[in-house]
């Protein structure tokens, strides 16, 4: 929406010049016409991947990765530290491209525009994500462990058998290569 906001700015002050005024009414149409297209783009673009998440979707995530290794973070747009882990796994993603990362957010998924934003800013709008959509936020955080009380940001490794192994606050790129069987450019 930024590039939207930017476009209809450089409108105002290309209308607000001497030279525009003698412009035929025509050019201001096509003006207005790129004007609505650009927000169009702009909205087509600010689209969002997340699912919702409920008390099944954490044995849904798990299962789409039978027999491989994943990780699954979760955040929230109120969590300073969890935008450091998102920076850096934006960053580490764009040398691991490949890397199994599903993002899960804990505020509710009627939020969403907020949460895309970030992820657009990390780079990590790609990613499988999910969004709590349920209002008993307790029985999400059960879902995906018992022991969880919502401390964020909050990191889950699967290895290839499942086996879990669970970080509370900020990953570190140390951790991180720990973890995963493979090399990880960091």
């Amino acid at each position: 929406m930024n590039m939207a906001m930017s476009f209809k700015n450089s409108l105002i002050k290309v209308r607000a010049s001497p030279v525009t005024d003698i412009r035929p009414k025509k050019s201001v149409t096509w003006q207005r016409l790129s004007f609505v297209l650009l927000l169009v783009v702009a909205s087509n673009s600010h689209a969002d991947n997340f699912k919702p998440f409920t008390a099944d979707s954490f044995a849904e995530i798990k299962q789409g990765f039978q027999g491989s290794e994943f990780l699954v973070g979760l955040w929230s747009v109120d969590c300073p530290p969890c935008l450091v882990e998102l920076n850096m796994m934006g960053a580490v993603l764009e040398k691991n491209p490949d890397l199994p990362f599903v993002l899960i957010s804990t505020d509710p998924i009627a939020d969403r525009d907020s949460a895309v934003e970030f992820l657009e800013d990390f780079n990590l709008q790609d990613r499988e994500s999910w969004m709590f959509a349920d209002n008993f936020v307790e029985r999400l955080r059960y879902s995906i462990d018992p022991n969880w009380f919502g401390e964020l940001p909050r990191s889950y490794f699967f290895d290839s058998n499942h086996q879990v192994q669970s970080h509370s606050g900020i990953m570190t790129m140390e951790l991180l290569a720990g973890w995963f069987d493979r090399e990880i450019e960091l």
